[in-house]
């Protein structure tokens, strides 16, 4: 499948220790829900309020693709179809250890 990818052992690691992501796996469906919060995020926060990102995904054997990226703030909600596994949005999993 042609997206974003991590391991499902590596992406459950990460998230243990990065309270910011919440992951949710049932059956073969996937919700990463990330609250940034840092400083320098919560700054360009619109209104001041929280935002959040989900990324929807699907897990095939023990890979979990990603396939949308939603964004939700007081401004409303954004929501990108991830195309290619290169996909800048979800850039980030590179990183992942």
């Amino acid at each position: 499948m042609d997206k974003p990818s991590i391991d499902r052992k590596k992406l459950l690691s990460y998230v243990d220790v990065n309270r910011q992501f919440s992951l949710t796996i049932n059956g073969n469906k996937v919700e990463l829900h990330f609250f940034p919060n840092s400083p320098e995020a919560v700054q360009h926060f619109p209104d001041g309020s929280q935002v959040e990102h989900i990324m929807y995904g699907e897990l095939v054997g023990e890979t979990i693709y990603f396939l949308e990226f939603v964004t939700r703030s007081s401004l409303g909600e954004t929501r990108t179809k991830l195309e290619g596994a290169d996909d800048p949005v979800m850039e980030w999993l590179k990183y992942v250890d």
